[in-house]
């Protein structure tokens, strides 16, 4: 186990009510959720809705994100499609003053492993001085990424990863295949806990930042040794996720919303929330805000 597990709150993006970018709004919901204790916060991926994001948008929010956490608090998401476009989003993200940026591996079309490589050695390049993270959900993104592929990875200076939409034993895979002093951080809210004692670095969480106690105080219980503590937090973390459906975007922002923080409608097309869905959001907010 790490010797220190973290929680890094993955942001939505609020909107005002056209769906144009909401930045007084943004500082406010990231204002309320560094209060409440979370490590960090992963800004512009996808429950941020990076896909419906133009540049210009997801510098604004980086840039908010830096403003409300710092530099060492922020994760900022720069990945896109093709690596010209990451690219440049990588220089201004550091510019801005980001000095850990995400990055979601080229999507849409799958990149080979070779060209994977490339990718990531063009914004390690970009970079400079500021840490690079890859970010693989093979779900979303068609791009296959082996454990093996960890290795590779750390040899042309990336520092960690973060992994979205695989199985328990496809994430322990990449948590064997990591070497030594590369940081592996799990985008799976509800195996906090099994994660970090396999020795992931923490967890990723969009659910956090509706409802942070839980992940705050399961991380709190695993950095001190307090088997009751986690005992305790598990299932509050369980009820989290299950009253926004496992990280739905318009969940998320009803639940934001029904705590008096700035969210928004969502641009992504996810549906909506039924009044059932708003009653248990409503309950779950008195028992865990």
């Amino acid at each position: 186990m790490p010797a220190s597990a973290k929680v890094i709150t993955a942001l939505p993006t609020p909107f005002l009510a056209n769906e144009y970018l909401d930045p007084a709004g943004a500082a406010e919901l990231f204002t309320a959720v560094r209060d409440k204790g979370v490590d960090g916060v992963f800004v512009a991926g996808t429950t941020g809705e990076f896909t419906a994001l133009d540049d210009e948008e997801r510098l604004e929010t980086i840039r908010t994100a830096l403003e409300v956490f710092g530099p060492e608090g922020v994760y900022a998401h720069v990945g896109a499609a093709a690596p010209r476009q990451a690219e440049g989003l990588v220089r201004r993200a550091v510019e801005a003053g980001a000095v850990r940026l995400a990055a979601i591996t080229p999507y849409f079309l799958p990149a080979p492993e070779d060209a994977l490589l490339r990718y990531y050695e063009r914004l390690v390049a970009a970079a400079g001085d500021a840490e690079v993270y890859a970010y693989l959900f093979r779900l979303r993104s068609t791009t296959p990424a082996a454990p093996s592929v960890l290795d590779r990875l750390a040899g042309i200076g990336v520092r960690g990863v973060k992994i979205s939409g695989e199985s328990d034993a496809s994430v322990a895979a990449y948590l064997a295949a990591a070497p030594r002093g590369f940081s592996v951080l799990s985008g799976n809210d509800i195996a906090f806990e099994e994660f970090v004692r396999a020795g992931g670095a923490g967890v990723v969480s969009g659910v956090s930042s509706v409802f942070p106690r839980p992940f705050v105080a399961m991380r709190d219980a695993l950095n001190s040794g307090d088997a009751e503590g986690v005992r305790a937090a598990q299932p509050l973390i369980e009820r989290a996720v299950a009253a926004v459906r496992a990280g739905s975007i318009p969940h998320l922002k009803a639940g934001l919303a029904l705590q008096g923080l700035a969210a928004g409608p969502a641009r992504v097309s996810e549906g909506s929330v039924s009044e059932a869905d708003l009653e248990v959001l409503r309950e779950t907010a008195e028992a865990l805000a």
